[in-house]
């Protein structure tokens, strides 16, 4: 008698597996890589996926492309309207982000932001996500809380309602990058919106206007002409920093400050720092941001660059302030708008 024996071919599936494997595997993976692996698989895999990544998501350190594409286009329109705690940030910008926050995570309590991106300017961040109806907004540098009178001033500020993309979200975190960011913070906490358009720049102290002489920029006697007026635009189309470039309307030509490094052969005299005639090197700064004073068209005039201090008028020159003293009356001006 002869007998013959056959082994039935076995396979097996990942789909096969019981859940308690399956969510002992997702405990050694993080919830992005979650996410892409399993979502798409069934319905039954897309519930666990769900139910496993809960109220909480850091999309933050996210290096793959394809990994952050479909946490952006496919997961968050699933998941937003559940999570109460995000974590996004590096290395990717604001702007990729933005308008999936806005439109799929309107129940967020705390975002935590990683703004190390070397693409978007901190103040982005400022004016898209600050809101007054934030119950905490927190800066972080090196695991530390720091700039905390400043994080009240830029909650209290708010100027450009139209940007708060995410009202909602309670308590706001930024981890910044470094001290250069709180110093932009703090100048965007300071400075005033203003229309493009043409104005005359008049210096308190002394009322005479603020014009373009024959070899810097000086203060002369008050009276109109061509040489007293500057185009007045702002620079950034999002309005997030809030700087300007002037030009002059008879001349045409930019205002700059050059920056002093003496060790690098630049050596200008005080009254030359500000300037439209003389050879722009590469340590000139053409912005401006105007802080109020007052309601009543009265600024500080700074021009934008690391640790920058307020103009000011030192006999018929404007100079770049070298006065502690920043309620000094020849640091004032007033910008009467023309048009």
């Amino acid at each position: 008698m002869s007998s013959s024996l056959s082994t039935p071919s076995s396979s097996s599936s990942l789909l096969d597996l019981p859940w308690e494997v399956i969510y002992v595997i997702f405990q050694y993976l993080n919830k992005e890589d979650i996410a892409y692996a399993f979502f798409g698989l069934n319905q039954c895999y897309r519930s666990a996926v769900k139910y496993f990544i809960g109220q909480e998501l850091n999309l933050a350190n996210v290096n793959d492309e394809n990994t952050f594409g479909f946490c952006l286009s496919t997961l968050l329109p699933c998941i937003g309207f559940n999570l109460r705690y995000l974590s996004i940030g590096y290395p990717h910008a604001l702007s990729k982000y933005i308008k999936y926050i806005q439109n799929y995570c309107p129940n967020l309590d705390i975002l935590n932001i990683y703004c190390y991106s070397n693409i978007e300017d901190i103040r982005c961040y400022a004016a898209h996500l600050i809101h007054r109806q934030l119950i905490s907004f927190t800066l972080v540098y090196n695991n530390k809380i720091v700039g905390e009178e400043l994080s009240i001033r830029l909650t209290n500020k708010c100027e450009n309602e139209k940007y708060r993309a995410v009202p909602s979200t309670s308590f706001l975190i930024f981890n910044l990058s470094s001290m250069n960011d709180l110093i932009l913070l703090k100048r965007f906490s300071e400075s005033s919106y203003l229309p493009d358009g043409l104005y005359m720049i008049e210096c308190l102290s002394t009322g005479d206007w603020f014009t373009d002489g024959k070899d810097d920029l000086c203060a002369m006697s008050k009276k109109l002409h061509r040489d007293s007026i500057f185009s007045i635009k702002q620079i950034d189309s999002d309005r997030c920093s809030q700087e300007y470039e002037l030009y002059n309307e008879g001349t045409q030509r930019r205002l700059t400050v050059l920056i002093l490094y003496e060790d690098e052969g630049e050596r200008w005299i005080s009254s030359s720092i500000l300037s439209t005639h003389r050879k722009e090197s590469s340590r000139s700064c053409s912005r401006f941001t105007f802080e109020r004073v007052a309601n009543d068209n009265q600024f500080y005039i700074r021009p934008c660059y690391t640790n920058a201090k307020r103009l000011q008028v030192s006999g018929k020159r404007i100079i770049v302030s070298l006065c502690d003293n920043q309620n000094t009356l020849g640091h004032r001006f007033k910008l009467n708008h023309i048009s």
